[in-house]
């Protein structure tokens, strides 16, 4: 029984998880990139990054706890492994590597770089963060039914 709440918890915290790096990613970036006003594009990013992150971080949690022991009961295949990089490079930038990259990233002074450029880089990272996180959907599939 509790490898089906292992199991339960964490397909539900992927699905939010990914769903919503899927809703930054396809929603909230076209919204701000729509925008006049750097401020304007600023302050909703924060907000809904500020709110998502920590939705996110115990989203990644929850994955990698029920992970460990999904592992535990039924044992590692490759897909397994694909599915242990991502959600290791996703906690990784989660808890410090992504501002790490960010703070480089932007370090020019402001006038080199406009703020539509700036969110312009931010979508493409995520669309590569999303790219990742269908990939370990399909090697999760994989692992879990093959």
């Amino acid at each position: 029984m509790s490898y089906i709440i292992a199991l339960t918890i964490h397909i539900i915290s992927i699905v939010i998880w990914i769903g919503g790096v899927a809703f930054v990613t396809m929603v909230t970036f076209p919204m701000i990139l729509r925008m006049d006003k750097s401020l304007e594009m600023v302050l909703m990013f924060q907000g809904t990054e500020h709110r998502f992150g920590k939705i996110a971080k115990l989203m990644v949690i929850l994955a990698g706890l029920s992970g460990l022991y999904l592992i535990y009961e039924k044992g590692i295949s490759s897909g397994v492994w694909l599915m242990i990089v991502i959600w290791s490079f996703y906690a990784a930038l989660l808890f410090g590597l992504e501002k790490m990259i960010f703070k480089r990233l932007f370090a020019r002074p402001s006038n080199d770089m406009d703020t539509k450029k700036v969110f312009n880089i931010l979508q493409t990272f995520h669309w590569v963060v999303l790219g990742l996180s269908l990939l370990a959907i399909i090697a999760g599939i994989y692992a879990g039914h093959y």
